[in-house]
């Protein structure tokens, strides 16, 4: 039975309508005309979208209620099931709100999979921040002389002079007179942002963040004994206006405001995890001096408030690739207003302060051997390090590999099947969590196909074979082919002869996977050309973030995501920008090499690659397995 809801009646303006939203169960007010999407944008309800709103993802939807469902517009159709659009569900980026409707959407999966870093060595500690303890004179009649001098002089010897923030002023001001009982200095590099009652020395935090277009990750750090004491995520705020940079970059062209929405956005996220962590660990906010964040370079602009939307056309130029410096009061986060925020420098406009935290936890330009080094995401950063010179390019991979704009793609979480495994008749596959399969994640989705290569179901071309091929090659899979007007799809599991109840594979998916793939491949043949190298100089290929660290190097290498290595020289090295936030957090040092290393890279901007459109083609192949070259 369908649950009742208020009457919605529209208001009396006939420029605009009134509708509603759930589960949030609020009514909003919209322009005539205004998208159901840019309604629930407008008014931060998270119905979620990886394009942007223009209608090739399938996320968007939501059931249409006490109104008249629209007619299904091609891009419906192409992106929701028969049974979904006969009971009610559109796509909402591709209708008007309709007054007194009342909108459905499913919450955006919360869960996601934090992977640590691993093998990137201990962290030496030589914060920024510095506690000292000192006792000053109580002033006098004698010697009436300010509170702020007393503790200078008692601080000239350790630090040197030193300028006082208007918060650390006032907190001195309300300690007073009982200065002489002890107070503790905070000090950030020649800064004084706190002082404190008593001695605190012992007691110092701060916060290392890696902004992913998907995914934030935050660690509360102990600065004085270089330990993490919490750690949260979350997905990333912006999600619900595209699913990589170029969709957001896109939003914010669409006016300030939307610049503005996103920034919010991203700060929410990031407020909110620095809020998880401090309740987690019971640590004051006032106790937390620091911050420093990494992310690719429209994440940090939008981090700051700054317009990303130059970096999306010729000739690709963002506002600054340099560190910034600021206040936490400026980004009004949850600790010390006086705190101190480190954003680190980019190299370029797609290969962003990450990828600087990669190279700077992985040592690249220092380490002996050739290396190289894949973030494989929506926006695919490579560096390759060859005596002692660093080369890196971006490889606009789009989210395949995050499951968005899958058929039945979701992100790595419970339910998602991130393994698959492909005899001459049967299909078995691992579940994330252990429960009925939903869909399909970024690692499921690599396995799947390689499997289908490696069986010869799937041609070096990248076709998947039609029934009455598979019915000659491989009888015992043949029921598992579907025809259908994409090229055909492959059920992984469920009832074939049911599609509502089956999660296949669709021509178009694996499609979807060889445009990714050969974005990343392309990106690594150009550089390692550009290096005068070929695949067996590599001494070792390292796969950084989330998806680097699931995602199994034997099949990454069977549908040619990774040169042809052997396949003990690849290794996943987790969230290697995350570990390079906290070397920037817990090592001055450190930080100084991250603020110098973008000079030392030489950047290959892709586009400008005179035959980078060959390039693609070639990488977009399948390497031939025996079957398929059998079946071919």
């Amino acid at each position: 039975m369908a649950r009742s809801t208020p009457e919605v009646r529209p208001i009396s303006s006939p420029s605009t309508v009134s509708c509603r939203f759930l589960p949030e169960d609020r009514a909003v007010e919209a322009e005539v005309g205004t998208t159901i999407l840019d309604a629930a944008h407008a008014n931060d309800i998270p119905v979620e979208t990886v394009c942007a709103g223009k209608g090739t993802c399938g996320t968007c939807r939501v059931l249409v209620r006490d109104a008249e469902v629209p007619e299904p517009t091609p891009h419906d159709k192409r992106r929701l099931a028969i049974a979904q659009l006969a009971g009610g569900w559109r796509l909402a980026c591709q209708h008007p709100v309709d007054a007194g409707a009342v909108y459905s959407h499913p919450l955006g999966i919360r869960a996601v999979r934090v992977v640590e870093s691993a093998g990137l060595g201990r962290i030496s500690l030589d914060p920024n921040i510095q506690k000292i303890y000192v006792k000053p004179s109580p002033p006098s009649l004698h010697d009436p002389r300010a509170d702020w001098s007393l503790v200078q002089d008692e601080l000239a010897a350790a630090a040197g002079d030193l300028d006082p923030t208007r918060d650390a002023l006032s907190r001195l001001g309300a300690i007073g007179e009982e200065i002489s009982q002890g107070v503790t200095v905070v000090i950030a590099g020649n800064r004084v942002i706190s002082v404190e009652r008593g001695d605190t020395t012992g007691v110092a935090y701060g916060l290392a963040f890696d902004i992913g277009t998907t995914t934030v990750v935050g660690a509360l750090m102990d600065l004085t004994t270089g330990q993490e004491v919490a750690v949260a995520s979350d997905i990333n705020g912006q999600h619900i206006y595209g699913g990589d940079v170029i969709s957001r970059m896109s939003a914010t062209m669409r006016g300030p405001e939307f610049v503005e929405r996103l920034h919010r956005a991203i700060l929410d996220t990031v407020r909110g995890i620095t809020t998880r962590c401090l309740e987690a660990a019971d640590v004051r906010p006032d106790r937390v001096y620091e911050a420093t964040f990494v992310g690719n370079t429209v994440m940090t602009h939008l981090l700051l408030g700054i317009d990303p939307s130059r970096i999306s056309y010729s000739p690709f130029a963002p506002t600054t690739v340099d560190p910034v410096s600021l206040r936490a009061s400026e980004l009004d986060l949850p600790v010390l207003p006086s705190a101190w925020v480190w954003v680190a420098p980019a190299v370029a406009s797609y290969v962003g302060g990450d990828i600087v935290g990669v190279m700077l936890s992985t040592n690249l330009g220092r380490r002996r051997g050739t290396t190289l080094v894949i973030d494989v995401g929506t926006n695919g950063e490579i560096v390759l390090a060859h005596q002692r010179r660093l080369f890196a390019t971006a490889a606009p991979a789009g989210p395949a590999f995050e499951g968005a704009e899958i058929t039945r793609g979701m992100r790595a979480a419970p339910g998602a099947i991130e393994r698959v495994r492909i005899t001459s008749n049967s299909v078995g596959v691992d579940v994330i969590g252990g429960g009925e399969p939903e869909g399909i994640c970024g690692s499921g989705l690599v396995d799947a196909v390689a499997e289908l290569l490696r069986v010869g179901a799937v041609l070096p071309s990248g076709r998947l074979l039609s029934g009455d091929e598979m019915e000659k090659a491989l009888p015992g899979l043949a029921d598992r082919v579907r025809p259908d007007d994409t090229g055909g799809e492959f059920v992984l599991t469920g009832d074939p002869a049911s599609p509502e109840e089956s999660i296949a594979l669709h021509a178009q998916d694996i499609r979807r996977l060889q445009l990714a793939k050969g974005s990343i491949r392309c990106g690594t043949n150009v550089l390692l050309r550009e290096a005068g190298l070929q695949p067996s100089d590599l001494d070792r290929v390292l796969l950084a973030g989330a998806f680097g660290a699931y995602i199994d190097p034997a099949q990454a290498l069977a549908i040619g995501l990774l040169p042809p290595v052997p396949e003990e020289a690849v290794e996943a090295i987790g969230n290697a920008a995350g570990h390079g936030a906290r070397m920037c957090l817990l090592s001055l040092t450190s930080r100084v090499r991250a603020t110098d290393l973008p000079g030392h890279v030489h950047y290959v901007e892709l586009s400008a690659v005179p035959d980078f459109q060959d390039q693609f083609g070639d990488a977009m192949g399948f390497p031939a397995s025996d079957q398929a070259a059998s079946n071919d």
